[in-house]
């Protein structure tokens, strides 16, 4: 899939998971988390068991953005779900409809498989995510509760 301005959406290669893990790391501190005791060879490891699926964003031969994806299942609806873990923009370019694109392969691939959904949690401070999210027709929940349980 081409984008305006050369931009480009693909699938993560074999060899690219030290990339794949700098992008994560930027999020987190973005998110203004802590550092990601994740190793490149953890995510070599996870990727071989399918437990997640990247599509990335490139421009120019740079990786500019990712999203980190994995499929559930809504008993309720009786379809597979879409859950996006991570949506990432390098700052510089933001603003050039990546973001946009990447959602936009997520609901591709949603449709092919038959997901009733596509959901994902935006931190409630960040406004710009918010209003990207609002713009392109997401719902935003107040009804739901996140819950966690750390092992």
């Amino acid at each position: 899939m081409k984008l305006a301005q050369t931009y480009s959406i693909r699938p993560l290669k074999r060899g690219e998971e030290e990339i794949l893990l700098t992008l994560i790391k930027e999020l987190a501190q973005y998110e203004k988390n802590d550092p990601p005791s994740l190793t490149v060879e953890k995510l070599q490891s996870y990727l071989r068991k399918s437990l997640f699926q990247v599509e990335l964003a490139e421009h120019e031969d740079e990786i500019v953005g990712y999203a980190l994806y994995y499929y559930g299942f809504s008993a309720h609806k009786g379809f597979p779900t879409l859950y996006l873990e991570d949506l990432y923009v390098k700052p510089e370019f933001r603003n050039k409809g990546i973001g946009r694109e990447l959602i936009k392969k997520m609901s591709e691939y949603a449709k092919q498989n038959e997901c009733c959904r596509i959901s994902w949690l935006v931190l409630s401070w960040n406004e710009q995510a918010i209003a990207f999210y609002k713009k392109i027709g997401c719902i935003l929940r107040n009804d739901l509760i996140p819950v966690r349980l750390e092992i």
